[in-house]
This record gives C-alpha cells, sequence and structure tokens, in this order.
C-alpha cells in the first residue's frame, strides 16, 4: 500500500482509539503507521538488495515487536514529563499502528515476509491494488466528514463533549471491513471460475487473480497449466464471472540442459524464492544462450516500477557464465 495510504490510515486509528492523544504523540502514531516502508530506499543498493530488504524486515512481526518496546521504553521516560505533551502516547498505539500497516499490505499482491527472520515464507491475500483509491477515499471521508458535521454544529452553537472525529473514523473503519470483505468474496468467485476451466484442453495447476488499481470489479488473472501460462482479465460484480478479455498465452520453454543450468544458478535460485508465477525465456545467441526468469504477476498487475528479473548467461558447452538480478525495463515482455 501507498505510504498515503498508510499515514491516513494510521491518523483514522488514532481517531477511533486513542481520541485524545495529544499532537505529539498523533504524529508518532502516524509515523508507527508507515515507517515499515522505509525498506524502500533498499532499491538504491541495487536489485538483488531490494529483492531481499524490501517487504521483509520492516513487515515482520518482529519488527513490530522492537518498535512496540522501543515505544514502552520511551512512554516511561515520559511519564515525568509535566503537562500533556505525550497525553494518548503508549506501546500499544505504536503497535497497533505498525501492526494495520502490516493489515493493509497482507491484502496485496506483492507479497511480505510476515514472520521474517525466522520463515522465508511470503504472504499476499491479492485483494487490493497498492493504490486504492476506494480504500483512500473511505478513509478520508472517515476523518473529514466528522470535521464538517463539528464545524456545522458549532455554527449552530451546538456542543459536543464526545472525543474529536471518534465516530466517524469508527464507521470508517467498519466499511473498509465491509469493502474488503466483498472484495474477497469477488476474488474468490474469480479464482474458482479460472479453476473450473480448461485451458486449450489442460487442467489448470493453479490460478491467481490479482485486483485492479481502479475498478473493484477487474480482476487480472493468471493461469498455469503443464505447458502454458495465461493472462486473463476477468469482471466479476460478485456473481458468476460475467466477462473475460486479453487472454495471452505464453508457452513454457522445453526442459533442457541449458535451461536446468539456468534454473540453478544463484540469481534464478533468489529470484525464484520471491516470484509468484515464474516464466523462463531462452534465447540461442552467437556465442551461447541468454536465459530471463520472469515474474508474470508484475506484468498482470502492470507493477512495472520497481520489478526485477534474473538474468543468466551460459556459453556454447553449455556453462554458466553470469547470473544476476536486473531491474525490468518497461518495454519487456516475456515471449
Amino acid at each position: 500500500m501507498d505510504p498515503l495510504t498508510h499515514g491516513v490510515a494510521s491518523f483514522a486509528l488514532q481517531r477511533a482509539l486513542f481520541p485524545r492523544a495529544s499532537w505529539r504523540s498523533v504524529i508518532a502514531i502516524v509515523v508507527a503507521g508507515v515507517i515499515a516502508d522505509v525498506d524502500w530506499f533498499s532499491a538504491s543498493l541495487g536489485p538483488a538488495e531490494f529483492l531481499r530488504w524490501h517487504r521483509t524486515t520492516t513487515h515482520s512481526v518482529t519488527f513490530i515487536l522492537l518498535l512496540a518496546v522501543a515505544a514502552f521504553f520511551f512512554s516511561l521516560k515520559t511519564r515525568n514529563v509535566a503537562g500533556d505533551m505525550w497525553q494518548g502516547f503508549s506501546w500499544m498505539a505504536v503497535g497497533l499502528a505498525a501492526s494495520f500497516h502490516l493489515a493493509l499490505d497482507v491484502f496485496q499482491a506483492d507479497s511480505i515476509g510476515l514472520f521474517w527472520p525466522f520463515s522465508q515464507r511470503r504472504f499476499a491475500l491479492d485483494l487490493l491494488a497498492n493504490l486504492d483509491p476506494w480504500l483512500l477515499a473511505i478513509l478520508v471521508a472517515a476523518i473529514l466528514f466528522p470535521e464538517l458535521f463539528r464545524l456545522v454544529g458549532e455554527e449552530i452553537g451546538a456542543r459536543n463533549k464526545r472525543p474529536r472525529g471518534r465516530n466517524g473514523a469508527i464507521i470508517g473503519f467498519a466499511c473498509i471491513a465491509l469493502y474488503i470483505g466483498y472484495r474477497a468474496v469477488v476474488h474468490g468467485n474469480a479464482v474458482a471460475a479460472l479453476e473450473a476451466h480448461t485451458v486449450a484442453g489442460e487442467i489448470p495447476r493453479r490460478a491467481a487473480a490479482f485486483p485492479d488499481s481502479t475498478s473493484p470489479f477487474l480482476w487480472h488473472s493468471i493461469v498455469e497449466t503443464e505447458s502454458t501460462i495465461d493472462l486473463v482479465t476477468l469482471r466479476s460484480t460478485g456473481g458468476e464471472v460475467t466477462d473475460a478479455t486479453g487472454v495471452t498465452t505464453l508457452h513454457k520453454p522445453e526442459p533442457s540442459p541449458v535451461l536446468s543450468i539456468a534454473q540453478n544458478s544463484p540469481a534464478a535460485i533468489a529470484f525464484v524464492k520471491f516470484a509468484r508465477f515464474p516464466k523462463a525465456t531462452v534465447v540461442k545467441e552467437t556465442e551461447g544462450y541468454s536465459v530471463e526468469i520472469q515474474d508474470l504477476k508484475d506484468q498482470a498487475t502492470e507493477e512495472k516500477g520497481r520489478a526485477i528479473f534474473a538474468d543468466i548467461t551460459l556459453d556454447k558447452n553449455p556453462q554458466l557464465v553470469s547470473s544476476e538480478l536486473q531491474w525490468q525495463k518497461s518495454s519487456s515482455n516475456p515471449h
């Protein structure tokens, strides 16, 4: 999820659960809800380090626990501060804001290493886009509408002693729960439709449906069979799938010594641990062979800003010459 949505979500969380927090505490809660995205700067270290650190260390339960412990000791220190400078600040507020960040991210297609460093398994529920305008609109409305009603009440002389914005934030979170629940139902129907149909006479091995960035009814889907990986866009409004368009069929390369050596290279091994739907392309060159392994999830979701692929080179023998991770160019497409 984008940092703006995380920041607004953390502010709404503060309104709902810690409405009397001082402005310093509000800033601390919002920062706790956004700080996990600091791992984005690992991209400056190159694709290999980005693959290693992005959505792992700071997107783990371990990081939340460390953050909560640090907040606990800080809260002990601030108890002796005069006045209400840090009113509402607590390890619980910081921990909940950081946890809500992980909860939103696990609903996306980009997986997170929830149990790093104890497990390499990554989690993704494929329900929300990286930038979901509907979710952001719900959060903004939950914050702004109570302010509007408060201004109207002050104009007519009404006095409200209830915590500022609390009810609106609670209603907003209820709407978010309904929205995500609806998307879960539609997503389940889309995946079930993909798995229920054969593709060119072949039974699907696995299938996935990824959310569209603007429409909650469109799903960019992938179906893998014995010999192909197919990309298709589905439309579903909650019941049966009503439309399937843009079908693209990509054939898997035939098994060969070249492919086997490439798949066992260091870059390929590291990449496949991360990729959702890896697809290899083998090209015979003058001096040997080049092999590229891409994640078709990036093509299906059109998330190419930080897409990575494994680039492997072999000589004529064939022997491994080089293997490294590269940034995916936006114009590059698998064959």
